[in-house]
């Protein structure tokens, strides 16, 4: 098990087993979105969690090259906008049905500020993603940013283009010491042009990630067998194909 945790961190180029992240990823049809929670709450064990509203602003450069390379980078805004945190997702693979990829987030942004200047995209006003990282970050979410995508390529991240507003419905299903969090989503995704701000997709996808206390990635990977299973017995039932993008590449592929 240790050689296997020592692999996963070397492919994913990333120092703490703890930013490991483990997931599956499906589509939805909206006319099902119900029908499949309805669902989930009569599975043995599993509870409604809570529901989330929220919405993240993918930023990027110009040239969207954090696109390009499989990574996304966001500002997360919680608590109707009260609380933003910075979180950034690496590059990653797909192994039988699931996705492996590093996730780092910031702690709460106190001074961040946004602003929109004649429809344009938006700009950082103050601050910029490499200060954000140096005040906020833990050394090791910008030394694993810089691996993945280069000093250079951090310091044109200037531009947000890309808004995505969520409702998402989590649940939760222990497994002794780790758990499945399955989740529906509602997604509503904007493209911020020149001209303004516009729709750019609406869509519905279902996730279930496996979690453990910590982030101890050895008790996630002992229970892998078990949330393919979880997911085997939904997709049987509902139409359910593999989701091969996260929110941020769905969203934005057109624009590579």
């Amino acid at each position: 098990m240790e050689n296997r945790i020592e692999d996963l961190c070397a492919r994913l180029a990333v120092e703490d087993p703890r930013s490991v992240e483990i997931e599956s990823k499906r589509r939805v049809l909206s006319e099902e979105a119900d029908d499949i929670q309805r669902f989930l709450l009569k599975r043995k064990k599993v509870v409604h969690q809570r529901s989330s509203f929220f919405f993240d602003q993918f930023l990027d450069t110009p040239r969207m090259e954090l696109l390009r390379r499989g990574a996304s980078l966001r500002l997360r805004y919680k608590r109707n906008g009260a609380e933003v945190y910075l979180q950034y997702k690496g590059p990653g693979f797909r192994s039988k049905g699931l996705l492996y990829r590093s996730e780092l987030s910031t702690g709460r942004l106190l001074h961040v500020l946004l602003e929109e200047s004649h429809h344009d995209i938006v700009h950082f006003k103050d601050t910029s993603v490499r200060e954000i990282l140096s005040r906020h970050a833990e050394p090791s979410m910008e030394r694993t940013m810089r691996r993945h995508l280069g000093p250079r390529v951090i310091e044109r991240i200037t531009v947000g283009p890309i808004l995505c507003v969520y409702r998402k419905e989590k649940f939760l299903m222990e497994l002794g010491n780790s758990f499945l969090e399955p989740s529906v989503d509602r997604v509503f995704a904007f493209h911020i042009n020149r001209k303004g701000l516009h729709p750019l997709s609406s869509f519905c996808e279902y996730e279930n990630e496996i979690k453990a206390p910590g982030s101890d990635l050895e008790s996630k990977l002992k229970r892998l067998d078990e949330l393919l299973s979880f997911d085997r017995a939904l997709s049987e039932r509902f139409d359910m194909p593999p989701e091969r993008h996260d929110k941020y590449h769905r969203c934005a592929s057109f624009f590579a």
